[in-house]
């Protein structure tokens, strides 16, 4: 070989190293102009390292919240985001890519009495979903999640309440397709409330749509109220000192318009605690008065053959103000206490029937 072709391959290996060091600093460079670009967010990425052999890159150290947010907690973390080729897809001459985030953090906070701030494109789903297009160079045909967490935690007063989902794994899958059909993208996940009561969440959205659609089942089994015990204190004018929680909801949105059902129960109820509630916590009369009078209708309205105070709400109407009927929500305690104690699992009884006004959405 010539001294020119030695030149000509000595030059082109260093082109070629050059771009293959170059290459992270550039994609760290799209990615944090990608999180830029999406409306309401604003975040950063701490690294991004290449896997070019299995046609596959890693965004590491991810940190999302919203755009002029005073609290310093992400919407959004993670420790790893991975995105690469399906080749099982490109085998079959389709090129798509899928997603796999490890340890994921979602964190959502409510301040009380405070007004909600929340900007309306970090509540849009097509926010998140345009920036997972946005970060993969090809559609995404599957997200994975590995050991995520859902974390809420609520502020009032002096009084901080927080309860965290965990053990967070899943996948959603057929992110890619067009919309073919009403529901496309579908959902299954489990997890555990602080890592002790079981979560299933299962279900299907179409992501095109304008106004949301999906159709979604979930049942939390068994959270014990000590757990829960700061967030009862924030949101209800008692405490309850010993039990364990059920929780069964089955939801169908068809463009906006939402219809189903949750059940919600407490096994083994109690609400007034002497020790508890004069001696240690030192209640003040109203509270007491409050309290007594709840434990009074605990006991009235507890299924004495499985220890259960449990209710069965109909939910339905437009999705941004869901009615909720009061009435039948008093109806279904004394249905669970004097009738049939209720099964807190999904009753598979919502199904998902399009209509006219979801297939003009999908056409527009």
């Amino acid at each position: 070989m010539s001294s020119k072709g030695v030149l000509s391959l000595v030059v082109l290996a260093i082109v070629l190293l050059s771009a293959r060091i170059a290459a992270p600093h550039a994609a760290k460079w799209y990615a944090n102009k990608a999180i830029a670009d999406q409306p309401g967010i604003e975040g950063y990425v701490d690294d991004v390292s290449l896997a070019l052999i299995r046609g596959s890159y890693t965004v590491s150290g991810i940190s999302i919240r919203q755009a002029g947010a005073e609290s310093p907690l992400p919407l959004f973390a993670a420790k790893d985001l991975t995105i690469g080729i399906s080749w099982q897809k490109l085998l079959a001459g389709e090129l798509v890519t899928q997603i796999t985030l490890h340890q994921p953090t979602i964190t959502a906070l409510d301040r009380r009495g405070e007004t909600d701030i929340t900007q309306e494109a970090v509540l849009d789903e097509k926010t998140w979903i345009g920036l997972a297009n946005d970060l993969s160079p090809f559609s995404v045909e599957k997200l994975t999640v590995i050991d995520g967490k859902i974390a809420f935690s609520a502020i009032s007063a002096n009084l901080f309440g927080g309860i965290m989902l965990n053990e967070l794994n899943g996948e959603v899958t057929n992110l890619h397709n067009d919309a073919e059909s009403d529901l496309l993208t579908e959902l299954a996940f489990t997890g555990a409330v602080e890592g002790t009561s079981k979560v299933d969440i299962k279900g299907a959205l179409n992501p095109n749509t304008q106004l949301p659609t999906f159709d979604v089942d979930v049942e939390i089994a068994r959270v014990p109220t000590s757990m829960t015990e700061n967030i009862i204190k924030i949101y209800a004018p008692f405490d309850i000192e010993a039990g364990e929680f059920d929780f069964a909801a089955e939801l169908k949105s068809n463009s906006g318009k939402v219809e189903g059902y949750f059940k919600a129960g407490v096994y083994d109820l109690t609400v007034f605690s002497w020790k508890e509630d004069v001696v240690k916590d030192g209640d003040n009369p109203l509270q007491l008065f409050v309290e007594g009078i709840s434990a009074l209708l605990a006991t009235l309205f507890e299924n004495n053959n499985k220890d259960l105070v449990a209710t069965r709400i109909p939910i339905s109407g437009d999705l941004s103000d869901p009615s909720m009927s009061f009435t039948q929500a008093i109806s279904g305690l004394f249905y669970n206490a004097f009738v049939q104690a209720y099964q807190l699992k999904v009753e598979d009884v919502i199904t998902f029937e399009p209509t006219q006004q979801s297939e003009d959405n999908d056409e527009s």
